[in-house]
């Protein structure tokens, strides 16, 4: 009987050390250097194919919260006022604080938000097993990952019933992210309900045994080609930028 031939799948390292070396300037460096990292970021990110994927679920979700931070901070904050808007009154420093936030958040989410367009979840979690990977982290990430494909349907289907019910969800952000708010913790409750039902599935499974974890991983059915130049490009960035980082601390620069 011969052999079934073993698929091949690319993969390129240099889309997740980008994602990397974007989430650690998130963190790392300061607010100005963020605005021109993030700048670079939408300049690749807006002629990319996968636009519509990478900023989707930012316009829907995220920028409502970002600009309902800027209200509740710029509000109640402490500070001088900046300006004022009839009654309203905007706080200097709670402004600066909700700039800080939307442009730390906005990196993260479009940063990600690109990896994922351009990686599939399954050739990323093949990568990790052909590199020795814990099949119990590996199974851990595909579930993080599929927890936000599900909380967008979920989200998808409950936008489509309130429409049919006569509610107008699409008219503007401020709408959607009054519908938004009050669904995040049923939502986030029904999908840890449902991983504790596919944990208890894989431990009746034998899943969590720590023999069954060390037995040896059977035949691969995928084989994935690692682009050597994407991983050596994706380093030396991230590499950079630590550097970059450490100087600055060390105010060598």
């Amino acid at each position: 009987m011969p052999t079934p031939e073993i698929l091949r799948r690319k993969y390129n390292p240099l889309d997740h050390y980008i994602t990397l070396t974007v989430i650690f300037t998130a963190f790392a460096f300061k607010l100005e250097w963020q605005i021109v990292i993030l700048a670079v970021l939408v300049a690749v990110t807006v002629f990319s194919t996968n636009r519509k994927r990478i900023y989707r679920g930012f316009l829907k979700f995220v920028l409502p919260l970002i600009l309902i931070g800027f209200l509740i901070n710029g509000l109640f904050f402490t500070g001088s006022i900046a300006f004022a808007v009839g009654p309203l009154k905007f706080k200097d420093q709670g402004l600066v604080f909700a700039s800080a936030v939307a442009v730390r958040l906005t990196l993260i989410v479009i940063a990600i938000s690109y990896y994922f367009s351009r990686v599939r979840s399954e050739t990323m979690a093949e990568y990790l097993v052909a590199k020795g990977a814990d099949r119990r982290f590996v199974y851990i990430y595909l579930l993080s990952v599929a927890m936000v494909h599900l909380m967008r349907d979920k989200l998808q289907k409950i936008y489509t019933a309130q429409s049919a019910r006569g509610l107008d969800t699409t008219r503007n952000i401020f709408t959607r992210a009054r519908y938004l708010l009050p669904m995040l913790v049923p939502l986030s409750y029904s999908y840890i309900a449902e991983s504790l039902d596919r944990g208890t599935a894989l431990r009746a499974a034998g899943f969590s045994d720590r023999k069954y974890s060390r037995l040896n991983a059977p035949v691969p059915i995928v084989q994935i080609e690692v682009n050597r130049r994407g991983l050596l490009e994706g380093r030396i960035i991230l590499a950079a930028a630590i550097c970059f980082w450490v100087l600055r601390l060390t105010k060598w620069l």
